[in-house]
């Protein structure tokens, strides 16, 4: 018996099959369920078959360098559809294995394991691109691979440096040249080749300088920032050693150094002064400007010593001037001068006065009025000086005054009128000298 199966309802999403079977005159519907399994029947696929990938040459080891993420697997709705990545060598001339490696075996993730230098590479001649071949391969063994292009992109990391044979990186580089004695002008003679320096990898511009020194060298001379030409300004004596400044024209301003040893005829056999300035006239010219700034600090501090002198010596003559009686400053000498004029003057007063008393004219008699000699009274500075002394002995009798009365016997018999006291003028809280009384026999007024 032959039976025919037909499927009239088939869906992607297997779940539910009906069958009709039919075996000669009959037949019979009924329901299957039928289970389809995948097939691994198409390999994974890159989404192209080259990279190219850029490196800076900075980059750090162990970096995530590329990952990859257009692989594809037509194969659906498998148990296990786990992908593993493996990296190979391509060209020997490029190899980059030795420089890249994938993260894991089942991980997209390409890193760097090595450094990579830009300049050391082209130093060495090679060309600084790398090659590797990824291959991506599914659990059924179908693969799929593509060539991955690495170029090295070079940084800004190395300064200048100065072109001399036999001199690579670790040497420092100097230049030496001779010249007649009293030179001056370009140095051209410069040995072992002509200054020049060039950028090591960004092939920026250069420019050249004098490096300042404090024995005053680099004042002396003069360097073309574009060529590098050295020119001496002042005639060359001695030995001078410069330093060579290169820079590079970039926002880091990378540079480098170099000696440039200037000898004379005179001197190519003896080393370099240091400390001191090699360049006579500049030296000279040095020293006349500082001994003409130290003669005027000489004489300006010479004419302020002297005017102080007289300043000082006028405001002295100022204050002790002779003469000057209504000043405020008079000294204690002249006022003792004068204290003296005016006692001599009161003693021959007072000796005429007693005189007259004991003759037969005036006893008896009244007495006649006291007169002063001219001691200066009623003048405006014997009243300043006695307007103190008026208002403290008021009660005591001054036989330099003119009184407005008569002298009369109650006048002197009053106990505060029993002495006469001599001016004291500007002496203060001095007593009277006995010298200076009047002294009268008992009853040489009645």
């Amino acid at each position: 018996m032959i039976c025919n199966i037909c499927l009239f309802n088939l869906q992607l999403v297997v779940t539910n099959v009906k069958l009709r079977i039919s075996c000669g005159a009959t037949s019979t519907v009924t329901d299957m369920i039928v289970i389809v399994e995948s097939v691994n029947e198409f390999p994974p696929e890159f989404g192209k078959n080259y990279y190219h990938i850029n490196v800076n040459e900075s980059t750090a080891v162990g970096s995530l360098v590329y990952t990859i993420s257009d692989v594809t697997d037509r194969d659906i709705d498998e148990a296990d559809n786990s992908l593993t990545y493996t990296i190979s060598k391509d060209l020997e001339e490029f190899d980059g294995t030795p420089y890249f490696v994938m993260k894991t075996g089942t991980s997209p993730d390409i890193m760097l394991q090595k450094v990579v230098d830009y300049d050391a590479i082209v130093a060495s001649g090679k060309i600084p691109t790398f090659l590797i071949r990824v291959t991506v391969q599914d659990h059924g063994g179908r693969r799929d691979d593509a060539l991955f292009n690495f170029t090295i992109i070079n940084e800004d990391d190395l300064p200048p440096a100065f072109i001399i044979p036999n001199c690579d990186s670790g040497c420092t580089p100097s230049y030496t040249t001779i010249v007649p004695d009293g030179f001056r002008g370009a140095l051209t003679n410069v040995t072992p080749a002509a200054l020049k320096a060039v950028d090591q990898d960004k092939q920026h511009a250069v420019q050249y300088s004098l490096v300042r020194d404090s024995a005053g060298y680099h004042s002396a001379f003069r360097i073309d920032r574009n060529t590098g030409i050295i020119t001496a300004l002042s005639p060359v004596l001695s030995t001078v050693a410069l330093i060579v400044k290169v820079t590079e024209i970039s926002a880091l301003q990378r540079f480098a150094l170099a000696n440039m040893l200037v000898k004379t005829n005179s001197s190519s056999g003896s080393q370099p002064n240091v400390g001191r300035s090699v360049v006579k006239e500049t030296d000279d010219n040095m020293t006349i400007i500082v001994i003409v700034v130290a003669i005027v600090a000489v004489i300006i501090i010479g004419a302020l010593v002297l005017a102080l002198v007289i300043y000082c010596k006028r405001q002295r003559e100022k204050m002790v001037k002779p003469g000057d009686v209504s000043s405020s400053q008079s000294t204690s000498r002249d006022a003792l001068q004068n204290e003296k004029e005016l006692s001599n003057s009161r003693q021959e007063l007072l000796q005429s006065y007693a005189m007259f008393m004991t003759s037969s004219e005036g006893k008896g008699n009244a007495l006649p009025p006291i007169t002063t000699a001219d001691m200066m009274i009623g003048t405006d500075e014997f009243k300043k000086r006695s307007r103190k002394r008026r208002k403290k002995e008021q009660e005591i009798f001054d036989g330099t005054r003119k009184y407005d009365m008569e002298a009369d016997i109650d006048f002197f018999r009053q106990g505060t009128k029993s002495k006469i006291k001599r001016s004291t003028r500007s002496i203060k809280e001095q007593r009277l000298d006995p010298k200076y009384w009047i002294t009268v026999q008992n009853g040489y007024l009645e």
